[in-house]
């Protein structure tokens, strides 16, 4: 079995989330995808390893597991479908470092599109002689997957804006259920406090709008209203004002219009 590195930190996760990683994960799954065999083989110490209080050894295993998933970002693999869950949970784990939790997220993208482009593209090479594979447990686990982080987009107390945001942008590759997930984003929208997660909010209804059934005209209509709307408008001065300056603070409007546009486009295009 591959050892992973250990720079002597233990784990932050519970004894009975570290009996989970073992009895439910089938690692002979995991495993570094360019070495064969069990010289290539992962074990329950690499989850072991994202829960580490010490960011070094929890960003490393974040990259090990990665590459163990989808390698250079073009499929999925089996090791996804058996480590997604506890990726999740991660994500949803305030223990884990927020930069941990982040980068999670982008892997969680790169297997969302990877695991659509699979989707679509059937049996078979694609172009250039490469394929796109996607376990058949992939589906589903993704589903699940999608279910479990979509609460955290309404995460304000236990929650980072950095984190809400990349949920957003990996629940627009949830494109099978864009109609659900536009009206998601846009109840949350007037409730996010803060910008970044608010853009990545109105990118992910652009990325979603031309899958949706229901919800396109809502969300072509919504997009271009923010296209427009400057939100609360520019910062009183609070020497002049506090009041104002006060009232200003407590609002959320948002000036999203640039990202709007951008997201327009994206609603438009065909499919």
């Amino acid at each position: 079995m591959k050892d992973t590195e250990d720079t002597g930190a233990g784990s932050g996760a519970s004894a009975e989330l570290t009996a989970r990683f073992a009895t439910e994960v089938d690692w002979t799954k995991v495993v570094d995808l360019y070495i064969p065999g069990p010289d290539g083989q992962y074990g329950p110490d690499l989850l072991e390893r994202l829960w580490s209080p010490d960011l070094r050894t929890a960003e490393d295993a974040q990259a090990t597991l990665h590459f163990a998933c989808c390698g250079d970002g073009g499929s999925v693999s089996p090791a996804a479908a058996e480590v997604l869950p506890f990726l999740v949970e991660a994500v949803r784990d305030p223990a884990v470092a927020v930069r941990v939790r982040t980068q999670i997220l982008e892997t969680l993208a790169v297997l969302a599109r990877a695991g659509n482009d699979a989707r679509a593209s059937g049996p078979g090479p694609r172009l250039g002689g490469r394929w796109r594979t996607a376990p058949a447990a992939w589906p589903a686990a993704w589903d699940r997957a999608v279910d479990a982080l979509l609460p955290l987009l309404a995460d304000d107390e236990e929650g980072d804006e950095d984190v809400r945001a990349g949920v957003a942008a990996v629940l627009a590759r949830a494109t099978h259920r864009a109609d659900g997930l536009v009206g998601r984003f846009l109840a949350r929208f007037d409730d996010e406090p803060h910008l970044p997660a608010a853009e990545q909010l109105v990118l992910a209804v652009g990325e979603l709008a031309p899958h949706a059934v229901e919800r396109r005209e809502d969300a072509v209509v919504w997009l271009r209203q923010r296209t427009t709307d400057a939100g609360k408008g520019e910062e009183p001065d609070m020497d002049d004002d506090i009041d104002a300056w006060l009232a200003w603070m407590e609002q959320h409007g948002h000036d999203v219009r640039t990202a709007a546009v951008v997201a327009l486009r994206r609603a438009l295009r065909p499919l």
